[in-house]
């Protein structure tokens, strides 16, 4: 390491779509010091809008940051990274003031910009390596353009959640490599903002902010944003990157093989990628910190799935929001066997990704006798959420080699059936993360910045605070044997809601 004082210090501040995390991590350790988190609203007001206000992405980071460094030494602080969710329109004029709230990715408004733009999907493809879905920027960028042309006229710039809070604590405006390739906006193999793209959605290329590396030093914090944050004047910013790109970072799929499982109200599967082209079984994101790209897949219902059974199927259910459940399923799920006892769960709650991509295929539960009870209900959820999570990893890896090792992290993976039943459907070491790995990849990428670690595969390695989960032989057959029933379910079932299609809007 270089560059790092004993006692040394680096900050990462992740913008989720629905709160601010901030952590302190000990530069030479891995281990962190402190941690706090504030929530903020997004207005659902009306069918398909998602948007937020960028002030309370701002109110809610210095909070956070506050609270997070109230007992931490300001001399220890060397450099301060940035994550955010990614896909978003913050338009901002020249002023630097919002010229509207911001379309979050999960506004889902833009369904005839989405199909006036996958027209010209042989271009977005070869530019992107996307697929044209409601998730990203481009077409709620069009919506805008369509329905509030006043606003995009009044815009001096479009940038994304993070690059905001890059602004409040540096002064300046900017985006990094990830997220410019997140807005289907952007020449991800010349590196470069795509005019033709711009003019698609009806705006101008003078929107689009300069494009810096994710690990990049952009500015310091000056002595007013450092009374309003903890942070000590002049520490140093790092750009940052998009959330994803970040997870990944945090979680150690640094390198070809190396996957990264994030189970909460859905489920994001992702692995390191060489070649971006398009392909309908799979997103692209740029990597954080270095060259190449991730692959991504999505399992649209996990906690979700989990926390419909428990509210509906199972006694004492949970009241659940967010990713994580109560924990009835995992505790019920106990009393009953590796298998079910043959049910099987299907839990296409809001459509099918992997084996099949089908829009349209829902949630089913199979194979229920008298001798079945709430106990194998709850184990048929777990282990059904488990099973579409590995086929996702399965349909991810097709075409890019086989994993060498496997974290996962989020939510559900608090349960211990689900971690066992994943386990046991691989061959190679399964790790469960302790900690959230967007905030830790943000981290990763301000010690980089920073010089305190060369690369990122040393930035991960000294983050790394998995722990392995541990695979009972006698259960890894009926596990393995129940995955088996359940693909053959999947395919039995398909015909039920129409025809398998393409990739058809679902998203993360």
């Amino acid at each position: 390491m270089t560059g790092r004082a004993p006692g040394a210090v680096l900050v990462g501040l992740d913008l989720g779509t629905t709160g601010a995390k901030a952590v302190v991590v000990d530069a030479g350790t891995g281990a962190t010091v402190a941690r706090s988190h504030r929530d903020y609203p997004s207005d659902t007001g009306r069918a398909g809008r998602h948007e937020q206000d960028p002030a309370h992405w701002w109110t809610a980071s210095a909070g956070a940051l506050r609270e997070a460094l109230a007992g931490v030494d300001a001399g220890s602080v060397v450099a301060v990274g940035l994550s955010g969710h990614m896909h978003a329109v913050a338009l901002f004029d020249d002023q630097d003031q919002p010229v509207r709230p911001a379309l979050t990715w999960a506004d889902r408004r833009a369904a005839e910009q989405v199909h006036e733009l996958r027209r010209h999907g042989a271009l977005v493809g070869e530019l992107t390596g996307n697929p044209v879905v409601e998730a990203f920027t481009a077409p709620k960028l069009a919506w805008v353009a369509a329905h509030e042309p006043d606003a995009v006229g009044r815009a001096a710039r479009l940038v994304q959640p993070k690059d905001v809070l890059r602004h409040h604590l540096t002064g300046g405006w900017g985006t990094d490599h990830t997220d410019a390739a997140g807005t289907l906006l952007y020449d991800v193999h010349r590196r470069r903002w795509e005019p033709r793209l711009w003019a698609l959605c009806g705006a101008d290329e003078r929107l689009a902010p300069a494009v810096s590396g994710s690990a990049e030093i952009v500015g310091t914090v000056p002595a007013s944003v450092a009374e309003a944050t903890g942070l000590p004047t002049g520490t140093p910013v790092v750009a940052g990157a998009g959330d994803v790109s970040c997870a990944a970072l945090g979680a150690g799929a640094v390198t070809g093989g190396r996957v990264y499982v994030n189970v909460g109200t859905a489920a994001q599967i992702i692995t390191p990628l060489d070649d971006p082209r398009p392909d309908v079984d799979r997103f692209v994101f740029a990597r954080a910190g270095g060259d190449g790209f991730l692959g991504m897949v999505s399992s649209y219902a996990a906690g979700l799935a989990i926390r419909w059974c428990e509210r509906n199927m199972l006694p004492t259910g949970a009241d659940q929001r967010g990713g994580s459940t109560d924990g009835t399923a995992d505790r019920l799920a106990r009393d009953s066997e590796p298998g079910a006892r043959g049910l099987t769960f299907l839990p296409y709650l809001l459509g099918a990704s992997a084996p099949i991509h089908d829009p349209h295929a829902r949630a089913a539960l199979l194979g229920i006798g008298p001798e079945h009870g709430p106990a194998d209900i709850a184990r048929a959820a777990l282990e059904g959420v488990a099973y579409a999570c590995a086929a996702a990893v399965d349909q991810l890896l097709d075409g890019a080699g086989a994993a060498t090792g496997i974290q996962v992290g989020g939510g559900v993976t608090r349960s211990e059936v689900w971690c066992e039943t994943f386990a046991s459907l691989f061959d190679v070491p399964v790790r469960r993360l302790r900690q959230d790995a967007s905030p830790r990849g943000a981290v990763a990428l301000a010690g980089i910045g920073a010089g305190v670690w060369p690369d990122i595969a040393t930035a991960a390695a000294v983050l790394d605070d998995s722990e392995p989960l541990p695979v009972t032989g006698q259960h890894r057959a009926a596990y393995r044997q129940a995955r088996r029933r359940y693909d053959t379910v999947v395919a039995a079932t398909a015909a039920l809601s129409g025809d398998p299609s393409p990739h058809s809007g679902a998203d993360r």
